[in-house]
């Protein structure tokens, strides 16, 4: 072989989720070495930038309910049919979900979406609603179903674009859980009338209000036990504040057919009195009982008081902190109407 050509060359290629080429040699010729040595750096660089396995980060997506306070309500559908993040469409939302938030309580969730995302810091969560036809393109998209299987459509308008603001980042390689908690106590009214329509969206302001974004793994949630001997109620609801946030004169009073508007999250009790309330922030805070009862017969629930409550922990400074369960057990004593 002539001289300054290549006399033993050994080249090992093994694959191990990266090509790494190891080279042996005991002489070579200066441009074929430069030439070899670009070309597996450039190999080797190539493969590292197209592994879809390197600082691949996720956003995982579900959606959670808040209770409803109507004893005529079976299901209340949404169909979700775009989400966004900071205003740009999530690519892990695939095809629009139609919903029945009623089936997705204490705890219970659905899953919106799965999907890669740049890692960086966020500001928000955007639920785009078809309030005109479901996903199977069958009308209605937002409604309200009682229990005579009757549809009352939510919305004349076609979309609503509801967004809940919750500063989230999302690190490199890592997987970021959400959950979005939909309040309908706060985002349905009901409408007294001729009409068949019973049920509408409230206004779009007070409606942004109903959504809350929550970081899964920075939540915990209070379990817990009602004991009622002494109040007639066909239904009672726990309400959670922050604390020192709760004025009862105020969060008693119905605006736009909403009560105790300022509650971070509710859940109403089974039926042996059993509560949870889950995905609260870590932080300080009150909880609160109100009792309804149906007084003239209309099939709708009528507001008797809030609950005044025997208990070996202080109500007004509960503490929460992330990953947690905190179980509370009360006994009813009376009630201020």
């Amino acid at each position: 072989m002539p001289e300054g050509i290549i006399l033993p060359i050994f080249i090992h290629l093994i694959i191990l989720n990266k090509f790494i080429f190891t080279i042996t040699f005991s002489k070579l010729h200066p441009i074929l070495l430069a030439i070899l040595a670009g070309t597996t750096l450039f190999f080797i660089a190539c493969n590292k930038d197209n592994d879809p396995n390197d600082n691949k980060s996720q956003l995982n997506l579900e959606i959670t309910d808040g209770p409803t306070e109507d004893p005529n309500v079976k299901a209340v559908f949404i169909t979700v049919a775009e989400a966004k993040v900071d205003g740009q469409t999530f690519s892990g939302f695939s095809g629009k979900k139609t919903i029945d938030l009623l089936a997705y309580q204490q705890g219970n969730v659905a899953a919106l979406g799965l999907g890669d995302i740049d890692a960086g810091t966020y500001q928000n969560i955007t639920l785009v609603l078809d309030a005109q036809t479901d996903a199977s393109g069958t009308a209605q998209g937002c409604y309200v179903q009682t229990f005579d299987n009757v549809k009352h459509p939510l919305s004349s308008i076609a979309t609503h674009e509801i967004t809940a603001a919750q500063t989230f980042v999302v690190g490199s390689g890592a997987k970021t859980n959400l959950v979005l908690d939909f309040d309908l106590r706060k985002a349905v009214q009901y409408q007294v009338g001729g009409n068949s329509d019973h049920y509408d969206f409230v206004g779009s302001a007070d409606l942004q209000t109903a959504l809350r974004l929550v970081i899964k793994n920075e939540t915990g949630s209070l379990n817990g036990t009602c004991q009622n001997g002494i109040v007639n109620a066909d239904k009672v609801v726990a309400y959670m504040y922050k604390k020192g946030t709760f004025n009862r004169a105020i969060e008693i009073q119905s605006n736009n057919g909403v009560s105790f508007k300022n509650a971070v999250a509710s859940t109403a009790l089974g039926s042996t009195g059993e509560f949870k309330v889950a995905f609260l922030k870590s932080g300080d805070y009150e909880i609160h009982f109100a009792a309804y009862k149906d007084l003239n017969s209309d099939d709708k629930l009528d507001f008797l008081g809030t609950l005044i409550l025997n208990s070996t922990v202080d109500l007004n400074d509960l503490r929460l902190a992330a990953s947690t369960n905190l179980q509370l057990n009360v006994t009813v004593i009376g009630i201020l109407p």
